[in-house]
């Protein structure tokens, strides 16, 4: 019998949620699911004695975590979005957009025919207030439905810019915690650019400046009028940002400025990417155009 496994370390997340997620969904069933709280990692799966420095450092990540293991990898189904990875990395970026907010799965831990190995990183805290997209009620409908939708169509995710603009925004979330917010405002402009340069490909049009792209794109996805008013200037300043950091390394905006705005584009590009799999209904849009709007 073969003791290969996966485990991973996934922060800052409810058990509760993480779970009740896996049952609604149905689409990563294959990992189980454990709280961190309860882990100790001496009496963890093929334990073998192997890491002795870092088993402390383990178990208190472990309390901060919810640990999602798999004892079958080779059952286990690849990530559509990332190359090289396994769907509960889908899961965790499909929560990252719903949740507009970056949910880590490392440290990573393997045992593959015999060879042991972690994987390191940052373990990041969970930004504080609301900034959901989806409702919590609605997290496993989402993933299952988004999920579903990209399976069947395999080349929507690179003709509607999906990815790369996923990157981006990935890209974005992670450097929040440790980049200037000037350049964590660009990386999510990016991401909206290449979703407004795919859409306008698709129309055969010719807009050369990136700032007329993403509003002719916002414009189409409908996010204009009442509300949403407020948007055309956010447009100017996020692009005015882009362009600063990109082009002239400079801050043109008060902190208080960037940091407002910072959190507009960060629930802003979340919005735009979940909605690209799944419509939120008029009541729930008009909550997050206000939240926006008045932070």
């Amino acid at each position: 019998m073969s003791d290969d496994f996966i485990r991973c370390y996934i922060s800052d997340i409810k058990f509760e949620i993480l779970k009740a997620i896996q049952r609604e969904s149905g689409k990563f069933d294959e990992w189980e699911l454990m709280r961190g709280s309860e882990f100790k990692y001496t009496k963890s799966y093929n334990y073998q004695g192997v890491f002795e420095r870092d088993e402390s450092l383990l178990e208190a990540i472990a309390k901060r975590s919810v640990i999602a293991e798999t004892r079958q990898p080779g059952n286990v189904k690849q990530s559509i979005i990332w190359e090289k990875a396994l769907n509960i990395a889908d899961v965790i970026t499909l929560l990252s957009l719903a949740r507009a907010r970056y949910y880590s799965t490392l440290p990573v831990e393997k045992s593959l025919g015999g060879t042991c190995s972690i994987s390191w990183g940052v373990i990041s805290r969970e930004g504080a207030g609301n900034q959901d997209i989806v409702t919590i009620r609605n997290l496993g409908g989402f993933v299952s439905e988004a999920l579903t939708f990209i399976e069947s169509n395999p080349t929507w995710l690179t003709e509607s810019g999906f990815i790369p603009g996923i990157y981006w925004y990935e890209q974005a979330q992670m450097n929040y915690f440790t980049a200037p917010t000037i350049l964590v405002i660009g990386l999510y402009w990016v991401s909206l650019e290449i979703l407004a340069k795919a859409y306008i490909d698709t129309k055969g049009w010719h807009l050369p400046r990136k700032r007329d792209r993403v509003k002719c794109f916002i414009d189409y996805r409908g996010y204009t009028g009442g509300t949403w008013a407020f948007l055309d200037k956010a447009i100017d300043d996020w692009y005015e940002i882009r362009n600063g950091v990109f082009h002239e390394g400079s801050e043109a905006l008060p902190l208080g400025d960037i940091s407002t705005l910072h959190q507009q584009i960060r629930d802003f590009a979340s919005l735009v990417f979940v909605e690209m799999l799944q419509r939120q209904d008029a009541l729930r849009i008009g909550e997050i155009a206000k939240r926006i709007r008045d932070y």
